[in-house]
């Protein structure tokens, strides 16, 4: 006869949290594995650290055996790797169990089904883009990124007055759940077993395209909107890359790539003081909070980065080889955008690809006219021609 093998979400980690199929599952099991804190579930319970888990159950007698996880089997859970490991070794089933998100939510009173969900648990990544285009945003947290971290990194981009719901413990004789402004819960001490509810009113539409006369100009030199939308194009910005900006100027850049990677940060690489405070203030205005600004020069100012996905140059400086160098140094898979006005530049960055062996290396060269109301008429102005180069990775050749 066939094992089966019971992968069952406790919920909370409280006898209330389990489900009526998720008892009777654990009723009729010839062996149970939890790990310590949820082994309190079931006296019968083998504990066991979780990297064992599955050789335990694997290992143990009869035909029905059960693994207890958290939360749900859905939901960021460890049930799919499990599964994995369980597979070969007989019939797996799932149970499904409470989710933190449900809870609290209950608790709270309010919907969940108009919520951005993320997971910082033991995990690197960033909120402030999820904050940045989601009006409601739940978040696990835990580890490093405990509930204080990501409170005090809403509190360094200026979004420190949005209203933060804080559960720990859920469901647990400690149960605590707070509310208050993200400057309020970064000063409270919170646990690893925390999740936070942010709430975002004025949080932008990242599916809106950012127009010229948006960004607060001023004389610092800005990419244009058509330059702009080719450029993420040819770079195809996914929702989770990271991103570098070099020359960021008024921003405008920044900000448009900001909202491709809207699930990661992108920087912003500025050393003039007015630009720099040009940058701060689209910013707040145009609401991409994942831009970060780094000041300084290129390519000093990169080295301390994180390696980049996705790079646009708009502005090198004259050190438009050692930042493609180092790009390609730090992720051998970059694919980077450079946009030129003078023939010398466009020279210079088409060598740099070519010799540093970026592959698909594409050169165009974009001219755009706008139309202008003069009385009766509509007369088009043309804009500067702009070359855009672009290429990727290793070239395979």
């Amino acid at each position: 006869m066939a094992r089966t093998f019971y992968i069952i979400g406790a919920g909370m980690g409280t006898p209330d949290t389990l489900t009526g199929e998720a008892r009777r599952a654990l009723d009729a099991a010839d062996a149970v594995f939890a790990t310590a804190r949820l082994a309190a579930l079931r006296p019968e319970a083998e504990v066991c650290p979780f990297t064992e888990l599955a050789a335990r159950a694997i290992g143990a007698g009869g035909q029905s055996i059960a693994v207890l996880v958290s939360g749900d089997v859905g939901f960021f859970s460890a049930a799919s790797r499990l599964r994995q490991q369980l597979a070969p070794h007989g019939e797996v089933r799932l149970i499904c169990g409470l989710s933190s998100l449900q809870y609290f939510c209950a608790k709270l009173g309010v919907p969940y089904d108009d919520v951005c969900v993320r997971s910082l648990h033991g995990r690197a990544g960033s909120i402030l883009g999820a904050v940045s285009y989601h009006k409601k945003v739940f978040a696990l947290t835990g580890g490093a990124q405990n509930a204080q971290t990501v409170c005090r990194a809403l509190v360094d981009v200026g979004l420190g007055g949005l209203i933060v719901h804080l559960g720990e413990n859920l469901s647990m004789q400690t149960e605590r759940i707070a509310h208050g402004t993200a400057v309020e819960l970064a000063d409270q001490p919170c646990g690893d077993l925390a999740v936070l509810l942010i709430e975002h009113p004025n949080a932008v539409n990242a599916a809106e395209p950012l127009r010229d006369s948006m960004f607060t100009r001023a004389k610092v030199p800005m990419t244009k909107e058509e330059v702009r939308w080719t450029a993420c194009a040819r770079l195809a910005v996914q929702p989770r890359d990271t991103v570098w900006d070099v020359g960021a100027g008024t921003g405008a850049m920044t900000l448009e790539l900001a909202r491709r990677a809207c699930d990661s940060l992108v920087y912003a690489i500025e050393y003039k003081p007015d630009a720099l405070d040009l940058l701060g203030e689209n910013r707040r205005k145009l609401g991409g909070y994942n831009m970060q600004i780094v000041e300084g020069r290129a390519p000093d100012a990169l080295e301390a980065l994180p390696a980049p996905d996705c790079v646009f140059v708009g502005g090198s400086g004259g050190g438009m080889r050692r930042i493609l160098t180092l790009a390609k140094e730090k992720n051998p898979a970059v694919r980077v955008a450079v946009t030129a006005i003078a023939l010398e530049t466009l020279e210079e960055a088409r060598h740099a690809l070519q010799d540093l062996g970026f592959a698909n290396v594409e050169v165009s060269q974009l001219a755009a006219a706008r139309g202008k109301a003069v009385g009766p008429y509509t007369m088009l102005t043309a804009l500067n021609p702009v070359f855009i180069l672009s290429g990727g990775g290793d070239n395979a050749e």
